[in-house]
């Protein structure tokens, strides 16, 4: 293992330059620690055969290995929305809203489909955006813009119809 502790050292300065080229400024720490583990990993499977400098090789291992990082938390970050405060705050809030707001939101969502109805609900009861939504019931945002869309036209339909 002294072996090992002598070459992180030694390339210790590469892992930063890496981290550097790829604009890694967020969980600094963190990607240092993946790029030891990624040093480590090609350090095991380095074949000396091949032809190749080592030096090369766990460049190109720790390169990828921190691109690979990268994006997988690219798209965890897109796929998990991080609720904010105000959200719990607005939950909180809910107990405020008196009975007669209740009966008509009654009566407006029988006409609705279950989808709707979420929307709905959300929206005028919780204020909550088309992002948060889309948080709660794990749907993409566009679904619950079509949930919002096909509410609205029933909702107008049913309007013309008392109105008219």
């Amino acid at each position: 293992m002294e072996g090992f502790e002598q070459l992180a050292k030694q390339y210790e300065r590469m892992i930063y330059k890496i981290m550097r080229t790829l604009h890694i400024y967020r969980q600094e720490e963190e990607f240092f620690q993946i790029g030891l583990i990624a040093l480590w990993e090609a350090w095991c499977k380095f074949d000396g055969d091949r032809g190749k400098p080592f030096i090369s090789y766990a460049y190109a291992y720790v390169r990828g290995t921190l691109l690979n990082e990268l994006t997988r938390m690219s798209k965890y970050e897109q796929r998990n929305v991080c609720l904010k405060e105000e959200f719990w705050k607005q939950i909180e809030e809910v107990a405020c809203i008196s009975y007669d707001e209740v009966g008509a939101l009654a009566y407006w969502q029988s006409f609705l489909t279950d989808k709707q109805k979420k929307w709905m609900l959300y929206t005028c009861l919780y204020g909550f955006s088309i992002r948060e939504i889309s948080a709660l019931e794990n749907v993409s945002v566009s679904a619950v813009k079509q949930w919002r869309e096909g509410a609205r036209r029933r909702l107008r339909g049913k309007l013309n119809i008392i109105d008219g």
